[in-house]
């Protein structure tokens, strides 16, 4: 994650990620906390992450999410409206 990010940032005049997780067998809460852990290791710049969240305890991993600043969404529309709005 941490080099995906990067990658992305340091290269392209991003303002804002949309990131859309389905977790059919991997636990959002712990996507969630290794998003978290990710960001907290990089050096790029911060911008701001809408991240959708749909799977197996969504509403733990949108919980940690939110504690970390971050903007969780539960549907596609919502997350792209919140991308557009957070990247303004």
């Amino acid at each position: 994650m941490r080099s995906c990010y990067e990658l992305i940032i340091n290269n392209t005049g991003a303002r804002a990620l949309f990131i859309n997780i389905f977790g059919g067998i991997t636990r959002c809460d712990e996507v969630a906390k290794g998003i978290v852990s990710a960001l907290a290791q990089t050096r790029a710049r911060k911008v701001p992450l809408v991240i959708r969240l749909t799977g197996t305890n969504e509403e733990e991993g949108r919980r940690i999410l939110l504690q970390a600043g971050m903007t969780p969404v539960q549907t596609m529309d919502e997350g792209a409206a919140q991308a557009v709005a957070v990247a303004a």
